[in-house]
């Protein structure tokens, strides 16, 4: 499916795109807006396990919110290293690489102050968690190169996986040996900074029988010093049909992930000399090695008049992650189980759609540290076990009013348990439980036109993970010791209410949501010394703000019948702030922009090839305290690309990124007061001009 716009005036329109903004995605029916030109014509029928992108399109626009989808043809054409690359066309999102495939990700404010790895968001692959029973999270165990379509359900319409977080949730979609697009695909790929990549897929179907395979490998040297990248990543799946509308799947994912870690700079030397490092992270050889393995199984099987979608899933994990004096060294094994039946009905005489879902997770963590010898293990200093686990139950209910206009209610209840048993110091041992009641409330509004207004109100509810409790122990203690057990910390809680609309009108498509949470006990971080950071609850804070997609095809049929040229822009606005806090005021909360904005504006030839030009804008920087005594400066990239298909299956793409090398600070870790902060090191340079390019061979 591809963007098809009827006639409109271009010049008229250019004065009203300025404002306003764009996800880069198609449209489909009503609903969901997935602007940037999409292909998905060869893609063959899907299967219970496995829908295709149409037919998650046609699920995810009945959500009452701002949602988004993401089809693999929309990033195969570009170097997409990470979610950022990904979802770097999706309102609400802001994702910054802070180096290499690590990613500060961010929706509504989640996990604000947190500049590494994963907080506020439920990350899951084909409908399965990523993250850990305590929330934490490494986002680069997903293969942006083994993936079908992305989904983004913000905020509180994450229900629909049963997310009780205030970023809502992201499900990664692998392919399948149904919903390929090719059934072969040979993927090489290189660019600045000696980066190298290649991909290999099959994928097979049969009457009963499916099968995917994908294998990649990813090198590179990284724009600064000490952040070196060698990884490999696994994905495979097999499915069987049980029966017409029954299957069960099998999913296998192995990830050796290698990186090195450059760590932050001061402000100065973040501008200046932003591909340097601190002497400590060459020294203490600083990185973080990931070896994990995750087998589930999915099964999707009629029932009572609906269809349930079961399943569980194992995964190990082993860290090996030297930082600043230390190494933490951990091994896990997780599990989980989960089931969702969904029904369709009449009440009271109406059309009614019922959903009722469980979520179960849980699992052990060995958390040992050690003294670091230039990044080997020392001396052991701690020794721990860690046991986190979740219990989740939801339901959700959609009425029709009128077959225009939908009421949706839901109501999730969520139990958390964290446990951590100190085995060198059991003074230090400690437990808790968290438990929450989350309802939400919405409607819906298809107007013929192609278009939808959408309303709706929800609760969050997130419990602190261990990296934010265990701050006595010797990797948090800012001071080297503890008096014992967890930080006092109670769960992030959060109203949000949100209105918005999407939808088509002849050249034009559009998506635009605004929302305001306000929030109760909000887990910050704040820099403590040097190599360290501790959490702490604020009182009330607010996040409210615009997330706004816009497209225009200006111009069709100009050198030849079927060419077009379109315009898309997407713009977030984001307002974080105390509300009435005895100590900051109404001050900004510190680690994203008020206003980001990006623009593409893209040619497309029917022979096959296109060009785009890109700009990516943030005026106002990234407030760097919560006294709010400095803010990062804005930056404006710009960026270049192109491809072209050739015959048999062969096409090459080309993309500059930051093709006018400006220098930017692209994440801070957040401190109190950097007027009078004992560490200034809290800065992470944006990456500098690269070029990258691609082949890929399909058959």
């Amino acid at each position: 499916m591809s963007l098809r716009l009827s006639q409109a005036r271009p010049l008229a329109a250019l004065a009203l795109l300025l404002p306003f903004t764009l996800s880069a995605h198609e449209v489909s029916e009503p609903g969901v807006v997935v602007l940037e030109p999409v292909t998905v014509t060869g893609e063959r029928a899907g299967s219970p396990t496995a829908p295709t992108v149409r037919q998650a399109h046609d699920r995810i626009e009945q959500t009452p919110g701002g949602v988004d989808l993401v089809s693999s043809e929309e990033f195969q054409d570009r170097y997409t290293r990470n979610l950022r690359d990904m979802l770097r066309d999706t309102p609400g999102v802001f994702a910054q690489t802070r180096f290499a495939e690590e990613v500060r990700i961010s929706i509504r404010g989640s996990g604000l102050s947190r500049s590494n790895h994963l907080r506020g968001i439920l990350l899951l692959q084909d409908g399965i968690p990523v993250n850990l029973p305590d929330g934490f999270g490494d986002f680069q165990e997903v293969d942006p190169l083994n993936l079908r379509y992305v989904e983004v359900y913000k905020g509180g319409n994450g229900l629909r996986y049963g997310s009780s977080a205030l970023g809502g949730a992201i499900n990664a979609v692998s392919p399948t040996g149904r919903t390929a697009v090719q059934e072969n695909l040979l993927r090489l790929e290189g660019g600045s900074f000696g980066s190298f990549r290649e991909h290999v897929a099959v994928a097979r179907a049969g009457d009963k029988w499916d099968v995917y395979a994908g294998l990649t490998a990813n090198q590179s040297e990284g724009f600064r010093d000490q952040s070196e990248t060698d990884n490999r990543r696994f994905n495979g799946n097999v499915g069987y049909r049980l029966g017409e509308q029954a299957e069960t799947r099998f999913y296998l994912n192995v990830n050796d992930i290698n990186q090195e870690i450059p760590g932050t700079l001061g402000y100065d030397a973040a501008l200046k000399n932003p591909r340097t490092v601190l002497p400590t992270a060459n020294s203490f050889d600083t990185g973080r090695n990931v070896e994990s393995l995750r087998l589930a199984n999915r099964s999707s099987l009629p029932l009572a008049g609906g269809q349930l979608e079961t399943g569980g899933y194992y995964f190990h994990k082993k860290l090996y992650h030297p930082i600043t004096g230390i190494v933490i060294d951990q091994q896990g094994d997780f599990f989980g189980a989960f089931a969702q039946w969904a029904g369709e009905g009449t009440l009271l005489g109406r059309r009614n759609e019922l959903t009722l879902g469980s979520r179960i997770g849980a699992g052990h963590n060995d958390a040992k540290v050690f003294a670091s010898l230039g990044g080997d293990r020392g001396a052991q200093t701690a020794d721990a076990d860690e046991e986190a686990a979740e219990y989740n139950l939801y339901a959700e209910n959609r009425l029709w009013l009128t077959p225009a206009l939908a009421l949706v209610g839901g109501l999730q209840g969520v139990l958390a348990e964290r446990d951590y048993s100190d085995n060198r110091n059991a003074a230090e041992s400690a437990e808790r439980e968290y438990k929450g009641l989350n309802p939400k409330l919405g409607l819906l509004y298809t107007l013929q036109s192609k278009a939808q207004l959408f309303a709706n109100v929800s609760r969050s509810y997130e419990p602190p993970i261990f990296g934010d409790l265990n701050q006595n122990s010797t990797v948090q203690s800012c001071a080297g010791t503890g008096v014992g057990g967890f930080a006092d910390l109670d769960a992030q809680k959060a109203w949000t209410a949100e209105l918005g609309t999407r939808g088509t009108q002849g050249r034009w498509a559009w998506d635009l949501s605004v929302y305001r949470a306000e929030i109760r006990d909000e887990v910050l971080q704040r820099a403590c010394s040097p190599t360290n950071a501790i959490q702490f609850n604020a009182g009330d804070t607010i996040h409210q703000g615009v997330e706004a997609g816009l497209a225009y095809k200006l111009l069709k049929d100009v050198a030849r019948a079927g060419d077009s040229l379109t315009l898309q822009q997407v713009y977030t606005y984001a307002d974080f702030r105390f509300d009435g806090d005895p100590t900051y005021g109404d001050n900004r909360l510190a680690g994203q922009p008020r206003h980001y904005y990006t623009a593409e504006l893209r040619y497309d030839h029917p022979a096959g090839f296109h060009v785009e030009a890109g700009i990516e804008r943030s005026p106002s920087g990234l407030t760097v305290d919560y006294a709010n005594t400095l803010e990062a400066p804005g930056f404006t990239t710009w960026n270049l690309g192109g491809g072209v298909e050739l015959s048999h299956g062969l096409s090459l793409f080309i993309e500059g990124r930051n093709l006018s090398d400006e220098r930017y600070i692209s994440s801070v870790s957040a401190t109190t007061d950097y007027s009078t902060a004992t560490s200034r090191n809290l800065f992470y340079p944006g990456e500098g001009r690269a070029v990258y390019g691609g082949l890929r061979w399909a058959w």
